[in-house]
């Protein structure tokens, strides 16, 4: 049985927002007060929000008496919450700050030269994207991609808020937030707690830095994680929950306590180098709808354009016909008006 000195947990799709979890408040709040009866127990809730969304979004928790002890805002800056509201670990947010800063400009810089030097190696590779934090590579066969992958994981390594992921053909290099890590690792230093005795649960990409031995050595994932977070979890032993968001809190939590952690993958899970790249894709159905809101809003652009063109008498044989639906609306628009006045 673990013992947990700290709960480090993401926000958005973790315990808020992935499902109905409404249900789940009582038994949270009683893990909680169960957890904070022993060993000093304290909370920190990791988002990517800034201060005054979380403040907003955590508001059904906090109606039902749940609250953190802890804040990490924007993926770092740390801030506790007492009876003055919430105060602000000043020294590490300067120093993550500049941090951040200067992060930017080596990913920038290390961007561009993996570039050159991977489309200078190779004839058979096409760039699909190419930003100041991101490079996506398109390559003739998956050896090819295995190849590029190993190298630029080589080469990522001394950065920390680097991934390098390959899905089929594709290898993709993102900047991701790494900042949580750092930021719950600080906390618990502060608070002198090792990583022992830490518990760090998300269900994102800038989760990952949460779930390094360094920081957790208790982690875990609810069901509706990330492919990739999946992987990580069952890598380093922690606990894939079967429940999605805030069910999957509580069991992982019931998991160290009891002492039932399962790395199991979830039944027909499927590894993600062996699927097409999720951050490309766009459903379908939302293609349609995306296509169909365009089409309407050309449509009533052209429409404007017209009745305009037409009110000045600019199109002299067809300005009747293009003025008749606009006089029908004014005229039910009087209607109405007249009614209510």
């Amino acid at each position: 049985m673990a013992v947990i000195r700290m709960l480090a947990t993401d926000l958005d799709g973790t315990l808020i927002g992935s499902a109905n979890e409404f249900p789940f408040y009582n038994d949270f709040r009683q893990r909680l007060q169960e957890l904070q009866s022993t060993n000093g127990f304290v909370w920190a809730a990791c988002t990517g929000r800034s201060l005054a969304s979380f403040r907003e979004f955590f508001s059904p928790m906090r109606l039902m008496g749940i609250a953190p002890d802890y804040v990490i805002v924007n993926h770092a800056y740390i801030y506790s919450i007492g009876r003055f509201g919430y105060r602000p670990h000043l020294f590490w947010n300067l120093r993550i700050h500049y941090l951040i800063w200067a992060s930017q400009i080596n990913v920038s810089d290390a961007i561009a030269e993996w570039h050159e030097t991977i489309t200078s190696a190779s004839h058979g590779v096409t760039t699909v994207r190419k930003k100041k934090n991101r490079l996506c590579l398109r390559f003739d066969s998956e050896e090819s991609a295995n190849v590029a992958a190993d190298l630029l994981r080589e080469k990522a390594k001394p950065f920390r808020h680097l991934r390098v992921f390959k899905y089929l053909k594709e290898v993709d290099v993102r900047s991701v937030p790494f900042t949580k890590g750092l930021a719950v690792s600080e906390l618990a230093h502060h608070l002198k707690i090792s990583p022992a005795e830490v518990l760090a649960i998300g269900n994102g990409h800038n989760d990952i830095s949460m779930m390094d031995h360094t920081v957790a050595v208790s982690t875990g994932c609810p069901s509706n994680s990330e492919d990739e977070v999946i992987d990580a979890v069952h890598n380093i032993g922690g606990h894939i929950a079967q429940q999605r968001s805030l069910g999957g809190v509580i069991e992982i939590i019931d998991a160290y306590r009891n002492g039932t952690v399962c790395s199991d993958f979830p039944k027909e899970w499927t590894h993600p180098s062996q699927g097409s790249n999720p951050s490309r894709q766009l459903p379908r159905e939302r293609k349609k709808h995306v296509n169909k809101e365009r089409l309407w809003l050309f449509i009533a652009v052209v429409y404007i354009v017209l009745a305009v063109f037409a009110n000045f008498g600019l199109i002299p044989f067809v300005s009747g016909i293009i003025m008749k639906p606009c006089k029908l609306l004014m005229a039910l628009v009087e209607k109405i008006i007249g009614f209510f006045f």
